[in-house]
Order: structure tokens, then C-alpha cells, then sequence
């Protein structure tokens, strides 16, 4: 059994929002306010029961605006009930032939006239009974939120709120439980035959006495701890063992253990963790637990996010623990596997959530995609607008240009990736009506064929044809209501180059500025012999793609886009005039929703 849909109505900013889940491990991605944790609310208001200590507090504010309704609604499927699971939760039950689920349905219905909530919850298809769900169906789905802003340090400190209290009392049996409360007894009777706790118990009833005297006095004893389980489990600590590769035969000495005050937030954060998920592996008494997480990549540097990651997916005996993670993390998003990704977005003026794992991808095109996802690809994730590009040379200078144009790609959560080859076809896939529905831009070179390639002075592209790689991809984006393929009618160099007639001399200085010595192949004044923007353009290409074999093109990138960024104390920029090839135009303004 497994939660597998998730559908909510008017709360907050998920006005109508659907999220489909798979068993096991869930990685939510998606920018700041995007709603993925109003998602997780919504989730913890339609489970609590009335024993939850922590559901969110509904206000009015909570009702999505505009709107004409009062109503929140929130509804949750579940799928692949066993025989046992669905006698187990028989009032929730949907009959389906050939499949049985089961859902479970919360409305709150605010009063403006009284200022007070109504709150309903049903189960199947029974949206008018008067019984709702029983408490008891309720615990058997039992719901674990871990909120970003979590204090790793405190949870785990003794008492009555100690997350190892109540790991220590799901693990125990009762022999376990009898022979702990035995260790406390032992250690209560030493303390009674003590001299010197003895002698301070002696002398606290001697104050007490002369205070209000011997008939109203009482005697005070020192003792470590009730010996009752659950009170000896509330007053144990958990502390930090700084050799845990020792034998475990051997005994731990004293300048090994730290307090848990003394570690760091992040490895606080995954004790915590660990807690919190051997507790729920080992809760036998319910059925399908949920576990929350936000940002579980807080305080943790990129290599324990991705052993964290490895964590939360790991299999156990029975796998009855669904886990949900939201995350701003890419390494996360390009540590995991593809089908544990589902990102939500901006999809025109609504909210779309897509899992990679229901694209119309083959097997092997699901390991190349996981091959192309590293971390600088996996921002694509988070984006509200994409430019997809070849290359550093290209991701370096788009910022750049469109800083130049007034249309700073930053200042609209536009992200320039370079896919460093040109494996366009796998990766538009991610795109589309019902995939990721980001306004996105990829940016090719034609890569026409070439006449006397053996000689670089001589070679000459032949402009106006595309290499078949290009033209497929055209056909394949054709229709695709998102993509936009924007193609440079030779290289991006060439086109960069005969897009203005100052160009031109500027790329010929940056040329030079990444080089130590005068560089021979391109300089100014081997540019200036040539006479039409066009000559210059094709020089330069010459110089760049083939001659230099694009060995240098980071480097000149960098140097360019250096020029390009300077600006007078006044703030006009040095290089006044710099044209902006037609194409990356195009690319820049779909992106950003042109």
C-alpha cells in the first residue's frame, strides 16, 4: 500500500493541484514558494488525528484568493492495498474492478459570520456520511513531518518530547524494557549505601526540618531515575562517539565521547534523521507510515547530501515507509535516480507537478538522461525559463548579452545550461503539454558541412545547409508547444562575429587577451586586412573552430564576456556598441516568456 495521487483545492497557493507519488522514495524540486510545503500541510490536515501536536493552524488566510469558495479541499489515493490492508481499511475502500484503492477526503469550510472552521473527513466514495474515519484508521497511516527549520539538537535532548525516548520504547520488548528498569534499580540501591549521598540526603532533611519543622517535614532521597521504562528512557541522552571504528567488545573511554552541543548542525540533523527512520521502520503497528522532510540537504555539504539521499532510499524488509522530500538541492536532484524526481512548476498562470518516471522515455534513453544530469545540468530543475546551450563558450556570454539588452536573465529565473555536447534529442523530452512545461530555448550551432577543412585558411562552411543532427531536432520540437530550437546559421562564434560590424574587432581583442604572447592565427591587425564584417566573420571562425580546434574558446569566453562587462565610474560600459546575433535574441525572449 502506497499513497499514489494527491489532489488540492483553494489552500493557500494550490489553487488546483495534482501530484501523482510512487512507493518508496519521493524528491519534490521546485523553486522558492513554489508550494511544496503547503503541499506537505495539506497532506498533515487531511492525516491528523486527535492526538497531532503539530497540524497546521487554519486562518483565513489560508483560503487561495480570488476565489468564490470557503472551502479547502484535500483528497489522497492509495494503491496496491494487500488482502489484509484492505479488510484493515475497509471504510475507505473504492471498488475499481480489477483494482481496489482506497481514498480518504478533507474539506474545511471557513464561516466569515462566525469566524469559525467546519471540518469534514470521509473516506471511498461516501462523501455523505455522517461517521467520518475512525481514529484508529487514522494511526495505521501515521504521518512523521521533519520542517526545515528543525532543531536537531533539542529533539534529541531528554524528555518527554525525546525523539530516542520514543525510538527506545517502539524498539523494546518487554523483557528489554524489564531489564533496563533493572539496571536503574541496581544503580539506586549503590546510591543508598553511599556515604556521601548519605550524608547530603542527611543534611537536606536536617534544612527541611529546622525550615518548617520535624511533623510537616519530609526526607528527601537521591536517585538516578524512576525505574519505569519510559521514564528511564526519557532521561538518556544520545552523545556523539568520536571513534566508532573500535571494537565493539572493547570499552569506550571517556575522552571519546562528545555532547551532542559540541557537534555541527548538519551531522546533528542526520542523527536526528536516523532516529526518526529507525523508528518508523520499526513501529510494526503501522501500516504505512509517511515520513516529510524538508530541505534535508541543510547544513550538509554536497557529499553527505548525496549519502543522505542514498539513505532515504535504501530498501528495507518490509518497505512500508513512503518518504517524501522537498528540496532546493541540485546535487541531490542529480544524485538520485530519474523516476524519484518530480518537479513542480509555473505552467502559465497554474501550478504543474511532473514525475520524470511517467515520461515517454526507453531504457536507454532514461540512462542517458541520468548520465547528462550533473549538477550544474540539474538547476534546469528549478528554473521558470531555460536556454540549453553546447557550450561553456555559449553559457559563459548568453548572461552577458542579455545584461547588455536590458533583460538580465538572473532577475528572472532564467538559467543558461550547457549540456557540453550536442545531445539535444534526449533531453527536449523533459518538455511538453504533459512534461515540464518550462518555456525553453536550445541553442545550436547548424554545423554545415566544410569545404578544405585540412587547410583552416581555405576552409569555407556551406551556409544556408544544417547537419542532420540539427534538422531532426528542429522536426522533433516542431509541435512541441514549449521548445524553441534556435539555430546559429554556422557557430555561434560566426554568428557572434557577423552579427554587428564592431564585432568583430572586439573578439579579436578578447582573442588576444587570452593569450600570453601575440597570438598568429587572429589578432587586430591580421583582422583589419580583411574588409566586410562577413570576411571577418568567416576569419574568425576560421581561427576559432578550426584552426585552434576550439582549444581556447573557455578562455576567450571569458575574455570577452570581461570586455563586455566593463563599465565606466560613470556606468556606461567601455564597449558601447556590441550586436546581439538575431538568434540568441529569439532564444533570450522565449525564455523569458516572450
Amino acid at each position: 500500500m502506497y499513497l499514489s495521487r494527491i489532489t488540492v483545492k483553494n489552500f493557500r497557493n494550490l489553487k488546483d493541484f495534482s501530484l501523482t507519488l510512487r512507493p518508496g522514495l519521493n524528491v519534490l524540486l521546485g523553486e522558492n514558494n513554489i508550494g511544496k510545503t503547503n503541499l506537505l500541510d495539506a497532506l498533515r490536515l487531511t492525516l491528523a488525528t486527535a492526538f497531532s501536536n503539530d497540524t497546521p493552524r487554519l486562518t483565513p488566510d489560508d483560503i487561495t484568493r480570488p476565489t468564490t469558495s470557503r472551502t479547502i479541499q484535500v483528497s489522497l489515493w492509495f494503491d496496491l492495498l494487500t488482502t489484509a490492508e484492505q479488510a484493515e481499511f475497509l471504510d475507505l475502500l473504492d471498488y475499481q474492478p480489477p483494482n481496489i484503492t482506497a481514498s480518504i477526503h478533507f474539506t474545511a469550510t471557513y464561516n466569515p459570520t462566525t469566524e469559525r472552521w467546519t471540518t469534514r473527513r470521509w473516506g471511498g466514495n461516501h462523501p455523505n456520511t455522517d461517521s467520518g474515519i475512525a481514529e484508529d484508521i487514522l494511526h495505521g497511516i501515521p504521518i512523521t513531518m521533519l520542517e526545515a527549520l528543525r532543531n536537531a539538537t533539542s529533539a534529541l535532548q531528554p524528555g518527554r518530547q525525546s525523539k530516542l525516548a520514543k525510538l527506545l520504547k517502539t524498539l523494546a520488548t518487554k523483557d528489554q524494557q524489564t531489564s533496563i528498569a533493572d539496571i536503574i534499580k541496581t544503580a539506586n540501591t549503590a546510591l543508598e549505601t553511599n556515604e556521601f549521598i548519605k550524608g547530603v540526603q542527611t543534611k537536606i532533611s536536617a534544612q527541611n526540618n529546622q525550615a518548617i519543622g520535624p511533623t510537616l517535614s519530609q526526607g528527601g532521597l537521591i536517585r538516578t531515575s524512576e525505574p519505569a521504562f519510559d521514564r528511564i528512557a526519557q532521561n538518556l541522552r544520545l552523545v556523539i562517539d568520536n571513534n566508532p571504528t573500535r571494537d565493539p567488545t572493547a570499552a569506550i573511554p571517556d575522552e571519546d565521547i562528545e555532547e551532542l552541543r559540541c557537534n555541527g548542525l548538519g551531522y546533528n540533523n542526520l542523527l536526528y534523521l536516523a532516529t526518526v527512520m529507525t523508528e518508523l521502520h520499526a513501529a510494526k503497528d503501522a501500516t504505512m507510515p509517511l515520513l516529510l522532510v524538508e530541505e534535508p540537504e541543510a547544513h550538509l555539504h554536497p557529499q553527505l547530501q548525496t549519502k543522505l539521499a542514498d539513505g532515504l532510499r535504501q530498501p528495507t524488509s518490509d518497505n512500508r515507509v513512503q518518504t517524501i522530500v522537498t528540496s532546493h538541492s541540485p546535487t541531490i536532484a542529480a544524485h538520485v535516480p530519474i523516476g524519484d524526481l518530480t518537479i513542480i512548476h509555473r505552467a502559465a498562470n497554474d501550478l504543474s507537478a511532473t514525475n520524470l518516471d511517467t515520461l515517454t522515455l526507453t531504457t536507454k534513453e532514461q540512462a542517458h538522461l541520468r548520465r547528462l544530469i550533473d549538477v550544474t545540468k540539474a538547476t534546469l530543475f528549478f528554473a521558470r525559463g531555460l536556454i540549453i546551450v553546447e557550450g561553456i563558450t555559449e553559457a559563459l556570454l548568453l548572461p552577458v548579452l542579455a545584461r547588455r539588452r536590458g533583460t538580465p536573465l538572473e532577475d528572472h529565473a532564467v538559467s543558461v545550461i550547457p549540456l557540453c555536447g550536442v545531445e539535444f534529442s534526449t533531453i527536449a523530452k523533459l518538455f511538453g503539454t504533459d512534461h515540464l512545461r518550462i518555456p525553453t530555448s536550445l541553442v545550436t550551432d547548424s554545423d554545415p558541412d566544410i569545404t578544405d577543412k585540412d587547410n583552416w585558411a581555405q576552409a569555407t562552411p556551406a551556409t544556408g545547409t544544417k547537419a542532420p543532427r540539427v534538422t531532426n531536432l528542429e522536426t522533433q520540437c516542431a509541435t512541441n508547444p514549449v521548445l524553441r530550437v534556435k539555430t546559429a546559421s554556422v557557430t555561434f562564434e560566426y554568428d557572434l562575429a557577423n552579427a554587428g560590424t564592431t564585432n568583430p574587432a572586439i573578439m579579436a581583442t578578447a582573442w588576444e587577451e587570452c593569450h600570453d604572447g601575440m597570438p598568429q592565427i587572429l589578432n587586430q591587425t591580421q583582422l583589419a586586412q580583411f574588409g566586410a564584417t562577413q570576411e571577418q566573420a568567416l576569419h574568425i571562425w576560421r581561427a576559432i573552430c578550426i584552426a585552434d580546434r576550439g582549444r581556447q574558446k573557455a578562455g576567450f569566453a571569458q575574455a570577452l564576456a570581461t570586455l563586455l562587462e566593463e563599465k565606466t565610474p560613470q556606468g556606461a560600459y567601455t564597449v558601447p556598441t556590441f550586436t546581439i546575433p538575431t538568434y540568441l535574441e529569439e532564444a533570450i525572449d522565449h525564455a523569458l516568456g516572450r
